[in-house]
């Protein structure tokens, strides 16, 4: 089949139907406007779909039409692009220009092709022919690393979930009971190690395990409480790992598509505690312990981050 995707910066509209029907697509056509944003964000796509062809051994053809959407020689070469009905058509253009969607929807539906319609809120497609439409569910969605990957992000770190299942027993442990790790919290707070190991020795022996503690009782000053902050993300990801979701990654680091960074109030650069992935909806949680002030802060930087996604 040809896949022809009209581009355009909020890349979420398309995406997924580029990978549902990546492994079946000969010929990849990116149909782009004229200015120098889609110009861009079409060459970082052809970039993307590369990569993940390669990761996924696929050997597609990639084109890229430039048209000026207010160009009639440029749209009469568009009608010439596509007269082959044998072709097997199919055009994507959710979240597009109206009128390349327009024209586009016309010339291809008169060849016999088909337009496809995602519906990111069902995480499903129309198939719109010249005889009607018919509506199917996606059966492949997108993990983190290849919804990033189409997105023109880079996961730079990542915690590792064989080591977090191999500290459930600590984790489990210390953040079972919130008020009993409070109190266990502030005795270290207090260099009361004494006080802990009579009180709570189950406790100290869980932060020997987890390095918070070292084998004489003695807090790592500069590094106990930002891990315990470590430590409770990992915990949280043991209580979220049983849900229905397609990906989850841990104390994740992004680079970010450094040309969408300047449309939303973010940085290049960007830390997740915990990121999740369920039918094509990327989604995250920040995980705060104990008495941060910085909550409303927290919210508006997960505001502009969600946006971007």
């Amino acid at each position: 089949m040809k896949l022809v995707t009209i581009v355009h910066r909020n890349k979420i509209e398309y995406i997924p139907i580029v990978f549902e029907f990546l492994k079946v697509t000969k010929e990849h056509v990116l149909i782009f406007d004229c200015n120098d944003e889609d110009r861009l964000v079409a060459k970082e796509l052809r970039s993307a779909i590369e990569s993940i062809n390669k990761k996924y051994s696929v050997d597609n053809h990639i084109k890229m039409i430039e048209i000026d959407e207010d160009s009639k020689h440029d749209m009469l070469n568009l009608l010439k692009e596509f007269t082959d009905p044998s072709q097997n058509i199919y055009l994507t253009g959710a979240g597009a220009d109206t009128a390349i969607f327009i024209v586009l929807s016309t010339i291809i539906l008169h060849q016999d092709g088909k337009v496809l319609a995602y519906d990111k809120e069902d995480n499903s497609y129309n198939i719109i022919t010249s005889n009607g439409f018919i509506n199917e569910k996606i059966k492949h969605n997108l993990n983190i690393d290849d919804y990033l990957l189409l997105m023109g992000d880079k996961i730079l770190e990542e915690a590792s979930h064989d080591r977090i299942f191999g500290r459930k027993k600590e984790l489990e442990l210390i953040f079972g009971d919130i008020k009993r790790l409070f109190k266990a919290r502030e005795l270290l707070r207090a260099d009361k190690i004494y006080r802990l190991e009579n009180d709570f020795p189950e406790i100290l022996q869980a932060l020997k395990v987890l390095g918070v503690v070292n084998t004489y009782n003695d807090l790592d000053r500069e590094k106990g409480y930002t891990n315990f902050g470590y430590l409770f993300e990992e915990f949280i990801y043991l209580q979220v790992s049983g849900f229905d979701f397609d990906d989850i990654k841990v104390n994740v680091k992004i680079e970010f598509d450094q040309t969408q960074v300047g449309y939303h109030d973010i940085q290049v650069i960007n830390e997740f505690d915990i990121l999740t992935i369920c039918d094509n909806k990327i989604g995250f949680i920040e995980c705060k312990l104990g008495d941060s002030s910085v909550a409303l802060q927290t919210v508006y930087k997960s505001d502009s981050v969600m946006e971007y996604f």
